[in-house]
């Protein structure tokens, strides 16, 4: 088995593959993504966190419930400009931003369902929403 530091490189690498062609719509950010979102309860979320924290990136951290980041950050972005965000977090959370999402035009674009587990043996998931492609 790989080490902790193998495994948050691969979810980083599995949560870029598919924005790749959204590096033109951040100009100003070497980061794609407005926000990572990491749950403080898992210490392989947290390590996701720092990973990208050190990449620059703007790291949100929750504790399983994402209402706080919803109303006091997401939707009023969202309303502004659908930007692409992405985490390492429990089903919980993503269920919730993916519904919320759909509503601003968003998707999840990248599912992985990583090796870590939570307390109770739920798999974390590395994942990015984005906005639809306009085809």
């Amino acid at each position: 088995m790989g080490s902790r530091r193998e495994f948050l490189q691969a979810g980083i690498a599995a949560s870029l593959l598919p924005i790749a062609g959204l590096a033109s719509a951040t100009e100003t950010s070497p980061v794609p993504f407005y926000k990572i979102i990491v749950d403080q309860r898992f210490s392989t979320s947290v390590e996701f966190g720092v990973e990208w924290r050190a990449r620059g990136a703007a790291v949100h951290a929750i504790r399983g419930d994402i209402t706080d980041l919803w109303f006091h950050d997401l939707d009023l972005q969202w309303k502004k400009r659908p930007v692409p965000i992405a985490g390492l977090t429990a089903h919980g959370p993503l269920f919730c931003l993916e519904r919320l999402a759909w509503d601003h035009g968003m998707r999840v674009v990248s599912r992985v369902e990583q090796p870590s587990h939570d307390r109770d043996g739920e798999p974390l998931i590395s994942w990015v929403i984005a906005p639809k492609n306009r085809s």
